[in-house]
């Protein structure tokens, strides 16, 4: 036995002597005014460990247990056990349970005598009040009747029947009768009254009749909770842990505090062994230990406590203080999971969504555990939004759309930023109305502003610009625009050759632009980022070490790293760098990977009857999954002219139910007009905001012949082409193709800035659109001049070039043009750069107005050279010269040849001119 049992006021003297032999030494102590909190240790006695103590069972087994109860035969454990239940169900929920309460208290009475009476009516009493039932309680005036024998009321029973007479529940209020009650219990030795008065005395509010010294006081009610030892002992000495950490009466002491948790954790108390666990985590003034972290945590997690069985599973999961091991982890988070409790569940979720790959054939168990997350009420946005992505997953994108919008919607309501943008995402898609794409607009721009997410400015550029109905907004679109940019949250488009060359000191902030892109998770950034590190000179191993793992986390970057290599690759050898990266986010990543690898090998492969069977293998993995750019691919690999209908109607199903904006663009040609609709407005609510898909669109709107939607989408194209040269061009050339000549003023705009932006192509097009008679644009001079500037260029880069459109342009334009020019020296200059046709021309030119045999010999001599370089109309010419010796001696033989290769080819100068020799041959 520990301790003492309750004694009179005249006994204390006694009691001193009982509790000095019975418990641990006392230290000197001492009284502080200054902070009214007591110096006092009170030390737990050396025991050996032993389960004395039987701990508390789960939440979710007690709840499970008296909810089957069938309210007659109490379960045949210890009574103190089932009062320790009753006492837990108050403080899960007491409203609900106090029925149950009330039968329990019934029966128990009925079972235990010793229960019976004022025990009883003390623990209805308890029970409606943590209910909140006040009412029944005082009409029944259970209180009044607890009240009716006072005198003979143990210390326990009158310290709480104080309480109620100080609060006035159940009775009228009456402090001095409360003061008196426990003043009484307070000399009669309980531990909840001696510290309750020693509080007051400490504070200068002491009731009258109370003259104990708080020393004294505290001492007899520490000692009277040790008390003995039984199976109690433990929640009576957590009390004493409690008032050493909060310091309310006695100093705070974390030692002492540990101490007497650890005394009864090795008592068995596994609530107690979680406390240690606390001390020895938290190490707030107080020295920790690994290993007795690792003990009492073990214990608690033994003893099925939720909590702890969380935190051990996540020590085995990092292997900070254990060899890691995932398989005992994983068997802790199921066991915590099945509690019942959201922290268990939350765990077992993430740690299978984190290791699928290692433990296949668990999504189910993951599913289950979320389902269950969502029913909690206080369930967190993340688990509605991981159930949206499960129905995505299963149904797809348009076939899941309306049962994931459920959930979305849920996940948003709660904060969640990837539900809020994945329902702005659904939303825009469904492009059914104003309303919607308002909440869209909402959700994204509550997610700029409060939220600080990266990626929604670019998502709301791309609904205006786009996605909305209405599209293009350009105010607004050019608003999210100007806000992603002074963010810095625009992607760093940087070439792998200036990546690896950029420099610590002068391009320090785009180095820091790269590194907070790569922190975010954006793949491409990471890639780049990696790259740079492996150039730098002041890389560490560590630092590079460090990268390399928490690229790990995101998918995509090996495959960023793969074209940056292809990009810096200068021969196979190195291109093997690139694919071995391919490959191996292949064998991590399956079909997401898969389509760059494919197009990696149609891209470097050399021979053009190479063996299609690997790519058509890796291709139909992704085009399962709906991705239309593999389903392109695969129509390329077949030969036959019906090869697209056929992987259409392959993968129709799947385009259906989850096809993507390449998907939806490659299945609309095969689609009756009802459904091309359709899949039309589902590709513009999904479509990717840049100049490349914009141009998509176009194109497949003037494939089924609607003229008008592929302009639409060409004005949208014009406020993406940012200051690429290529898309000036491509645009330009588009708008020319549809609009004919209205266009030609957008046009020669859009080439001048190609041009001045250094694209070769462009000033072909600003010549062609100078000698379109019937084009605003206009304007034979500036041809000319073109043509005079070219001439001077040492290269001739575009000469041969402006000559082309020149020789095609009306009779009248080149009057015009010619008017302006020395022609002869133009075509021998151009002769001179190589072009052949030209060579052909001034050849000709010469020979009908030559001066002198010279004259004529030069002309042959450039038809020769027109005609080994494959002109038709010079073989012919080279022929009639050789036939007749017109500046060359005459070779009948040779002059045969030439107009052969020339009527093979189609020239009926040639064939006509081979007839008259073989006729004057016959004669």
């Amino acid at each position: 036995m520990f301790g003492f049992v309750s004694s009179p006021k005249q006994n204390w003297s006694a009691i001193l002597s009982v509790l000095a032999l019975s418990v641990a030494p006392i230290a000197t102590y001492a009284q502080e005014p200054s902070t009214n909190v007591l110096d006092l240790e009170f030390l737990p006695p050396e025991i050996t460990p032993s389960h004395i103590c039987v701990p508390r069972a789960p939440d979710a087994e007690t709840v499970e247990t008296w909810r089957n109860w069938d309210g007659v035969r109490l379960p045949n454990v210890d009574h103190a056990l089932i009062k320790r239940d009753i006492n837990r169900l108050q403080q899960i929920n007491a409203s609900y349970w106090l029925e149950t309460i009330e039968l329990i208290i019934t029966r128990l009475a009925e079972a235990d005598p010793s229960y019976a009476g004022d025990n009883a009516l003390l623990a209805r009493i308890s029970a409606m009040v943590a209910a909140g039932a006040f009412e029944e309680l005082s009409s029944q005036q259970l209180i009044a009747q607890l009240a009716a024998d006072e005198e003979l009321l143990s210390p326990r029973i009158k310290t709480a029947l104080s309480g109620y007479f100080r609060n006035g529940l159940g009775v009228e209020r009456d402090v001095e009768h409360a003061d008196a009650l426990l003043v009484d219990a307070g000399y009669s030795g309980n531990a909840d009254a001696l510290l309750t008065l020693t509080k007051r005395e400490l504070a200068g509010t002491s009731p009258e009749g109370w003259d104990v010294a708080p020393e004294l006081a505290v001492t007899m009610a520490f000692g009277s909770l040790v008390g003995e030892l039984n199976p109690s002992i433990c929640d009576r000495v957590a009390r004493i842990a409690r008032e050493y950490s909060n310091g309310e009466i006695v100093r705070p002491n974390p030692q002492l505090a540990h101490d007497w948790f650890r005394f009864a954790a090795d008592l068995g108390d596994s609530n107690s062994a979680w406390k240690i666990v606390e001390f020895h985590m938290l190490a707030e003034n107080f020295e920790k230990d690994n290993d007795v972290l690792l003990h009492y945590l073990t214990q608690a997690a033994d003893a099925q406590l939720p909590y702890a069985q969380i935190a051990l599973g996540r020590v085995y999961e990092t292997g900070a203080l254990v060899e890691r091991d995932l398989d005992r982890t994983l068997q802790l988070f199921r066991a915590a999971a099945k509690s019942g409790g959201r922290p268990g569940l939350t765990r077992l979720a993430l740690f299978l969504e984190t290791y699928a790959d290692r433990y296949p054939g668990t999504n189910d168990e993951r599913l289950a555990a979320l389902n269950d997350l969502a029913e909690h009420p206080g369930a967190a946005g993340w688990v509605f939004s991981r159930l949206a992505d499960d129905v995505y997953e299963r149904k797809g994108r348009w076939g899941g759309q309306a049962e994931a919008l459920v959930y979305l919607e849920r996940a948003a309501e709660l904060g969640d930023m990837d539900g809020s943008l994945n329902l702005a995402i659904n939303l825009v898609a469904q492009r059914s109305g104003e309303h919607e794409i308002e909440r869209a607009v909402d959700l994204l721009s509550y997610s700029v502003s409060a939220l600080g997410g990266v990626n929604p400015a670019k998502m709301l550029h791309g609904v205006f610009m786009c996605q909305a109905p209405d599209s293009p907004r350009i105010e607004e679109a050019q608003y999210w625009q100007s806000i992603e940019d002074a963010t810095g949250t625009s992607n760093v488009e940087i070439a792998a050759r200036d990546l690896i060359e950029l420099d610590d000191e002068d391009d320090a902030l785009t180095i820091a632009l790269i590194q907070s892109h790569a922190l975010y998770g954006r793949a491409k950034a990471m890639a780049s980022y990696l790259k740079y590190l492996e150039n730098a000179p002041d890389t560490t191993p560590e630092m590079l070490a460090f990268w390399h793992e928490y690229s790990n986390q995101y998918t995509s970057v090996l495959e960023a790293l793969a074209d940056l290599e292809f990009e810096l690759a200068e021969n196979p050898a190195e291109r093997i760098v690139a694919f071995n990266l391919l490959r191996q986010e292949y064998k991590l990543s399956g079909a997401p990977a898969a389509l760059a690898l494919a197009e990696a090998i149609l891209d470097y492969q050399s021979d053009t009857a190479f063996d299609t069977t690997e790519v058509r293998s890796l291709l139909e993995g992704p085009a399962g999954e709906g991705q239309g750019a593999a389903m392109q691919l695969l129509a390329v690999l077949d030969p036959g002219a019906d090869s697209g209908r056929a992987v259409f109607e392959q993968f129709a199903d799947i385009i259906e139910a989850n096809g993507d904006f390449d998907a939806l663009l490659f299945a609309v040609p095969f689609l009756e007009a009802e459904k091309q609709e359709n899949y039309l407005s589902r590709a513009a609510g999904i479509i990717p905001c840049d100049y490349k898909n914009v141009m998509a669109m176009s194109r497949l709107y003037l494939e089924i012949d609607d003229a008008e939607n592929a302009v639409h989408w060409m004005r949208i194209a014009e406020y993406l082409m940012e200051d690429n040269p290529w898309t000036m061009v491509d645009l330009a050339r588009s708008e020319l193709s549809v609009l004919g000549v209205e266009a030609a003023p957008k046009a020669m705009a859009l080439f001048e800035r190609a041009a001045a932006l250094g694209d070769v192509n462009a000033p072909r097009g600003m010549f062609d659109l100078l000698v379109a008679s019937d084009a605003e644009t206009y304007d034979p001079e500036r041809a000319a001049f073109l043509i005079t500037q070219a001439m001077d260029d040492p290269e001739h880069a575009y000469l041969n070039r402006f000559l082309g459109s020149y020789r095609a342009a009306e009779d009248d334009v080149k009057v015009e043009i010619e008017a302006r020019l020395d022609m002869p020296q133009v075509y021998m200059v151009a002769a001179e750069s190589g072009d052949v046709f030209s060579m052909r021309t001034y050849a000709l030119y010469l020979r009908e107005n030559a001066a002198n045999p010279t004259d004529l010999a030069t002309s042959t001599e450039w038809l020769t050279r027109a005609a080994e370089g494959g002109d038709t109309t010079a073989m012919a010419e080279l022929g009639y010269a050789l036939a007749f010796g017109i500046g060359t001696d005459a070779d009948l033989d040779n002059a045969v040849v030439w107009l052969e290769r020339a009527a093979a080819n189609g020239s009926a100068k040639a064939a006509t001119i081979t007839a008259l020799l073989n006729l004057s041959e016959d004669t």
